[in-house]
């Protein structure tokens, strides 16, 4: 998604990437102050990665990163009086969690919810919803509270929250998860929580984008895959929407096609889409399959180790009961001697010396 605000002379462009490949965006609506909002399909066991395009004459911007309603990254532009004007890219590919008492970083993936969460009363606010705030000076350089949920905060079963959701979509059934992290270092930590906790620039974010992610199963029986798209929400009227023809958003905030030509040309985007994601499906099961094929020949290098050291083992064996059986015939042999009397005796000595 993109919001421009010709006012400001500032953009910004928000994309979401599963597996590396961009996510399709259906269903785009927003308003003149910036608050966008879009539903991506995504499906389970996915890497999400969020690449953000800015265009600012700010002099000191900040963008933060939610997953599931929990602050998860955040980046802050440094200030410099002489080049007010730049186009940073920030991409986000890793996540902030707590386990036990430290933070970590990590990969963000996607997984399911488990079926006895997804039952009714059990509807969550803001699982299935990555959403990216971007942060700037005003005139008069207001500051507002950044109040968000922090990674600290979240208790176990914060998922379990009740909320309104839109009519006809179903509860979500993915979340993002955070695991197998690095760990941070105990001064990063402190200025990570300073940094999240504290006042944003602006009297309020210049720009939210939010992506509401669900598997595409769901977004198709809401009707919201054959929507279509728009290119970018902008801060003047909506008559500067992109596209060659102007049109007016119906109520539930999708476009209707003028002709059969544009439906033709939704057809193919969402056959382009279909075939996108049979692709990351096949990708994954290839994947998946030659991690497989690793493991099982680690198991049977593993398995052909063990059997030598046991062949090792067993050849050791045998050679100390040859030897122990030798030895208890040697005495068994000058025993028989000493019975003998005394010649036999000294052939004994002799045979032990």
């Amino acid at each position: 998604m993109r919001f421009v605000d010709s006012i400001a002379q500032c953009n910004a462009t928000v994309t979401i990437l599963a597996d590396g490949r961009e996510c399709p965006e259906y269903s785009i609506v927003g308003d003149e102050h910036g608050n966008l909002k879009c539903y991506i399909p995504l499906m389970p066991d996915q890497v999400i990665s969020v690449q953000v395009a800015m265009d600012m004459t700010s002099e000191h911007f900040e963008v933060d990163l939610f997953t599931d309603g929990v602050i998860r990254n955040f980046w802050q532009s440094t200030r410099n009086s002489v080049n007010k004007h730049r186009a940073p890219s920030v991409e986000f590919t890793q996540g902030i969690y707590k386990y036990m008492r430290s933070l970590y970083r990590s990969s963000m993936t996607t997984t399911s919810i488990p079926e006895n969460l997804t039952a009714a009363g059990h509807q969550r606010t803001n699982v299935g919803s990555i959403v990216v705030m971007i942060n700037k000076q005003d005139r008069d350089r207001n500051l507002h509270y950044h109040g968000c949920i922090l990674p600290d905060d979240v208790p176990k079963h914060w998922y379990e929250q009740a909320i309104a959701r839109r009519p006809g979509i179903a509860p979500p059934s993915l979340q993002m998860m955070f695991k197998n992290g690095s760990r941070m270092q105990e001064a990063d930590r402190g200025g990570t929580r300073i940094r999240m906790r504290r006042t944003r620039q602006g009297e309020a974010p210049w720009a939210t984008f939010k992506f509401l992610y669900r598997e595409r199963d769901q977004l198709r029986a809401a009707g919201i895959v054959n929507q279509a798209r728009i290119g970018y929400v902008s801060a003047t009227p909506l008559g500067s929407l992109s596209g060659s023809r102007k049109r007016a958003p119906t109520d539930d905030g999708s476009m209707s096609p003028e002709s059969s030509l544009q439906r033709q040309r939704q057809n193919v985007e969402d056959l382009r889409t279909e075939v996108l994601e049979l692709q990351i499906q096949a990708d994954r099961a290839k994947r998946i399959r030659l991690e497989k094929e690793k493991e099982t020949e680690a198991l049977a290098r593993q398995a052909r180790q063990e059997w030598a050291e046991l062949e090792l083992a067993k050849a050791n064996l045998e050679r100390e009961v040859a030897e122990e059986h030798s030895r208890a015939v040697v005495q068994e042999e000058a025993q028989a001697r000493l019975r003998r009397g005394p010649s036999s005796a000294m052939e004994a000595n002799e045979a032990f010396d």
